[in-house]
């Protein structure tokens, strides 16, 4: 399988691969398995189109599930990623590790959404405005046709079915709740995934109060002070080191966790 390295978080333009059926959290359950007993990403995609991991009857539908995981989970090139998505695995399909896992992956390898959910979602739940719909998702693709110009090359029905797949997503893997009128709800955020998400971080050169600030973890609908207190947990399981005193901020973080993107 052809390789494509985006590091740790997408910053290509808007795309449409944001479309789907929800949060495929079976199949992505599923893949990652099939990593873990050793497959390489040739054996997994040769496996998937098979249908011997992914069992959806039609060869195309599997291909194109394959295609959306492999951008997700895979694609990013980084294996510390890997490793922690397996743990979090180990918790169980359903468990917060897992699900909070595969909602930072899904924003961060996806550029569009993660603009609309650091952007437009996050402000909603900052005023208390908890109701979302598709409405939403389509008014944010014309206010970024300017920045993003292809947008205006896609057919309504196009923005409508990926209006409703990002939602439906969303939905699964807990930032939503709701069927046809959705409503914000704060994601479960375990030390685990808000490890990963500063690991991310600092891999990206972040560091100091930078990291308090920045809107990577309003995924998780956390202010700066959120933030800190979920840092100040972690430092107590002596995984990283953290103290705040005002604007003052001091981290250390294990020097593994920089690495090259």
């Amino acid at each position: 399988m052809a390789r494509l390295t985006i590091g740790v978080r997408d910053t290509g333009a808007y795309s449409t691969r944001g479309t789907g059926k929800g949060g495929l959290l079976a199949e992505s359950s599923a893949i990652l398995r099939a990593l873990q007993r050793g497959a390489t990403l040739a054996e997994l995609r040769a496996e998937v189109l098979a249908g011997r991991i992914l069992h959806q009857r039609a060869r195309i539908t599997r291909e194109g599930i394959f295609k959306r995981l492999a951008h997700r989970l895979l694609d990013h090139g980084q294996p510390w990623i890997f490793e922690t998505l397996l743990v979090a695995l180990d918790q169980g399909e359903r468990s917060p590790e897992f699900l909070s896992s595969l909602l930072l992956r899904y924003v961060l390898q996806d550029r569009l959404v993660f603009d609309f959910v650091t952007g437009p979602l996050w402000a909603r739940w900052r005023d208390g405005q908890l109701g979302v719909d598709r409405d939403d998702l389509l008014a944010f693709f014309d206010w970024a046709r300017e920045a993003q110009p292809q947008l205006g090359r896609w057919t309504e029905p196009t923005r409508k079915r990926l209006a409703g797949d990002i939602l439906s997503c969303l939905r699964d893997l807990g930032l939503l709740e709701g069927t046809q009128r959705k409503r914000l709800v704060r994601p479960v955020l375990p030390l685990s995934t808000a490890e990963h998400l500063l690991r991310v971080l600092i891999a990206e050169g972040k560091r100091g109060a930078e990291i308090l600030d920045d809107p990577t973890w309003r995924i998780f609908l956390c202010t700066p002070n959120d933030v800190a207190d979920v840092l100040t947990r972690l430092s107590q399981t002596r995984r990283i080191g953290f103290e705040r005193a005002g604007s003052h901020v001091v981290l250390h973080t294990p020097a593994e966790w920089v690495t090259p993107t």
